[in-house]
């Protein structure tokens, strides 16, 4: 055990933490005991590498699926006391335990008694820790009250600011109509999880991944990594695949954005029995501005960190890092073979800007220093009249989610024509009606410019192909240093 090793036990062994326990098992494992749950700080040894920490929590009433996971490699005590701070953060919220409790509202209460009912059989069939309650919207408002989520009918979802204000710590959403009128259960699920994912693990799936329609020839093993940034939470996929078949896979989520999250990923997969060296590429799709291996993420104060040469350098293989949106578009075009070129456009409900990604003839369009698809300034040019705090309400609604966007992908018909542009946005599930409100730009004689519109539920599945499909080109072609 070198002196970093010691300097970080003994950061663990020295901490006090109110209602929290904290016992040296023996050199390699640390336990932090709550009422509520168990925390591991647990370390591995591999030659040649530096020392591995792996923190976990574990609720005390399900002791099998963990709550928050992670590993990292220990080469910077300050970075290794700032994870252990966010994990111990967690461990002492009790409420991260709990059910999470729904609130559905209309005006009467009867509707969405009944759909509360079903979403109720459903999460109990499903084996999720979920509560649904169905009151009128007036009661609602009078007495408040504890809950993770509030439901609005769409009849009721234009006092969606006023509940906001009356369920301060809830995610307020309406409900679209498609989903309230069909009681689409599956719908919501998907859109309580999704909206939700600050405070939920998220399920790694089955492993079964999207398959590419299009000619790829693939004779390589290619280590995927998908990040993507949650308003409150990050969430970071792995994938190994092997001449395109996924042998292994899974996820982490955690409670904070990082870029550095990515290498302590690869520490993670060390554990597993991957050996990042021995891949033909490591391929990472990321958040922000990605130019030449270096990403830029604004909302994180990160500029131009060498993400790519870093890990090339540690691992000694090829590394390949682009943008999400990016790859997701690549995934879109590669898994069909309707359309030529598509746009994928990307945006969490709460948000008023999202991120595209272009494919043209079967070419991803990057632009100068990789720029292209950031919506920042169209954004700030088409909305600029309007005050951030509208702006973000609109965003929280479909009605007002489909007219930030449907301007957005006007401009997009107008400036590339794509054949298709596949949306992923939460909100929004009704593309006839999303249709509509872009037709509207283009006047009644032009309406068939309008591209077909597609709706992606399975945005991760198309980030995780189209990276692939990336480092396989990249394998492939390699392309000439360039100045921009």
């Amino acid at each position: 055990m070198n002196q970093l090793g010691k300097d970080f036990r003994a950061y663990v062994l020295g901490l006090e933490l109110e209602g929290c326990d904290i016992e040296r098992v023996d050199d390699t494992h640390i336990t932090l005991i709550t009422h509520e749950a168990r925390g591991e700080v647990n370390f591995y040894t591999f030659e040649s590498m530096p020392e591995i920490v792996e923190l976990r929590i574990l609720d005390a009433d399900c002791a099998g699926e963990p709550k928050f996971f992670l590993h990292f490699e220990l080469t910077d005590l300050a970075r290794a006391q700032e994870l252990l701070d966010e994990m111990t953060s967690e461990l002492l919220k009790h409420e991260l335990y709990d059910t999470t409790r729904v609130l559905l509202c209309c005006t009467a209460g009867m509707t969405t008694s009944l759909f509360a009912a079903k979403l109720t059989e459903a999460a109990a069939t499903l084996s999720l820790d979920y509560s649904f309650e169905a009151i009128p919207l007036e009661q609602a408002q009078a007495q408040g009250g504890s809950y993770d989520a509030v439901l609005l009918a769409p009849q009721v979802g234009y006092q969606r600011q006023a509940v906001a204000e009356a369920f301060p710590s809830a995610m307020v959403v309406e409900i679209p109509a498609k989903v309230f009128a069909s009681f689409d259960v599956g719908g919501a699920l998907r859109m309580l999880m999704h909206l939700l994912s600050d405070h939920t693990v998220f399920p790694e799936g089955d492993g079964k991944s999207l398959k590419a329609a299009r000619e790829l020839p693939n004779d390589k093993r290619i280590m995927v990594i998908t990040a993507i940034n949650r308003p409150r939470s990050s969430w970071i996929g792995w994938r190994i695949y092997d001449h395109g078949e996924v042998v292994d896979h899974g996820s982490v989520t955690k409670f904070s954005h990082n870029v550095r999250d990515v290498e302590d990923l690869l520490a993670t997969l060390r554990i597993k029995g991957w050996d990042a060296s021995q891949m033909d590429a490591i391929g990472i799709a990321v958040p922000g501005v990605v130019n030449r291996g270096t990403v830029a993420i604004v909302a994180q104060n990160v500029t131009d960190y060498e993400l790519g040469r870093t890990i090339a350098k540690r691992y000694g293989t090829k590394v390949f890092v682009d943008n999400n949106a990016n790859a997701a578009a690549v995934g879109c075009y590669i898994s069909q073979d309707d359309y030529d070129s598509v746009v994928l456009h990307t945006q969490q409900t709460g948000f008023p800007i999202g991120g595209q990604g272009m494919v043209v003839d079967g070419h991803l369009v990057k632009g100068r220093k990789n720029f292209a698809g950031e919506l920042g300034p169209l954004f700030s040019a088409l909305f600029g009249h309007y005050a951030r705090k509208q702006l973000i309400e609109m965003s929280w609604s479909p009605e007002g989610m489909r007219k930030l966007v449907a301007p957005l992908l006007a401009a997009d018909a107008t400036l590339l024509a794509p054949d298709a542009i596949f949306v992923a946005v939460d909100l929004l599930d009704d593309m006839d009606a999303l249709k509509q409100e872009m037709a509207a730009y283009f006047g009644d004689e032009r309406e068939d410019f309008v591209p077909d519109l597609v709706r992606v539920t399975d945005y991760r599945e198309r980030i995780a192909l189209g990276e692939l499909t990336l480092c396989l080109q990249k394998l492939a072609h390699p392309r000439p240093h360039r100045k921009h």
